[in-house]
């Protein structure tokens, strides 16, 4: 599979080039000589999350003034919470410390879970990627098709109740009526992955269309998975015969239910910085990230890894959270009720 390749306002080049020799980028290369960026990610090594940091702890650096070391470490306790806590509560709050977590961590206080974080007060830097995510059962498991599981028990791993893997299995037995059971616990994909070879489990939602292409397209070429549907704003033009949530959804309120949920996968896998980081370091790691988007080698990378690219800038991010934070709250609620359903 090809990385796509984006074309990127010119606006954002100038902003990339115009910051290299103002005084806040100055400022930025005397702060980043010597110094070490730490790249939390909420999830285990060898999972989607973790090949984007580890592909861009490669190449960033390049286009940070001072040319810091980028470290990637990995935090995937409480299906991505730990790393984000670590990142917002704990770590130091000068730029030197980037996270990167599971994607559904940043709608919990809309959901009304109780934590010690608020998305709309990080500082986004972007992402490389949006997803279409997908919810496959392993070629063992009789029950292949949502008409099957609407008669029969199918058990599905996940991370925790709230991240994608699990919030999608609610989004099928409500909308759907499928009778999917969540297996919780696993600290990241890759254990699910195991846990489904192993037996343990009969499938799993939240897996990207992305992440199959670029490492587990064998499981494709062997039949070991079938895909039961895709979870997208949009269908996407690979997969025109896996069944599209949006179109499964019944009202208009279910569809506006879905947008919210799905926000997650719009934004793909984004990069931020905890609150109190100065203003002139953030736009550096902004534009180092957007300029990283655009370097011939790392679009290489990417393609050699089979990982998809599609930027969209922390600006883009940031009104993306702000929007969803603002839903209308009967929508809110609707969706709250299916995270928070057993």
């Amino acid at each position: 599979m090809n990385a796509r390749r984006l074309s990127f306002p010119v606006v954002v080049s100038f902003a990339v080039l115009g910051s290299i020799g103002s005084p806040q980028a100055q400022s930025s290369d005397n702060f980043y000589k010597g110094k070490q960026i730490d790249i939390i990610v909420g999830s285990l090594a060898g999972g989607g999350y973790d090949q984007y940091a580890r592909v861009l702890a490669r190449y960033m650096p390049a286009h940070i003034p001072g040319n810091p070391q980028m470290v990637v470490k990995n935090n995937p306790g409480g299906g991505g919470r730990a790393a984000m806590n670590q990142v917002y509560n704990v770590s130091a709050k000068d730029g030197t410390v980037i996270g990167i977590t599971t994607r559904n961590v940043t709608w919990d206080p809309l959901y009304g879970e109780q934590v010690t974080f608020d998305p709309t007060k990080l500082s986004w830097l972007g992402s490389l990627n949006s997803d279409t995510s997908l919810c496959v059962v392993w070629h063992t498991t009789p029950h292949k098709t949502l008409e099957a599981m609407k008669a029969n028990e199918v058990l599905m791993g996940s991370g925790g109740p709230t991240i994608s893997d699990s919030v999608h299995v609610k989004v099928l037995n409500q909308i759907v009526g499928t009778k999917l059971k969540l297996v919780l616990g696993y600290k990241g994909s890759t254990d699910v992955h195991l846990a489904l070879e192993r037996g343990e489990v009969q499938g799993r939602c939240g897996l990207t269309w992305g992440s199959i292409q670029a490492r587990y397209g064998h499981w494709m070429t062997e039949k070991k998975i079938s895909l039961v549907a895709q979870f997208a704003l949009k269908k996407n033009p690979d997969l025109p015969d896996v069944p599209f949530i949006m179109d499964l959804a019944q009202t208009s309120e279910q569809k506006q239910m879905i947008e919210l949920l799905l926000a997650a996968n719009e934004m793909g896998r984004p990069f931020f910085l905890p609150p109190g980081v100065p203003k002139d370091r953030i736009q550096t790691l902004q534009n180092a990230l957007v300029a990283t988007a655009k370097d011939p080698k790392f679009i290489a990378e990417a393609d050699k890894q089979g990982m998809e690219l599609q930027l969209m800038t922390g600006d883009e991010v940031e009104r993306l959270v702000a929007r969803v934070y603002a839903s209308p709250k009967a929508i809110v609620e609707m969706a709250k009720q299916i995270v928070a359903s057993q």
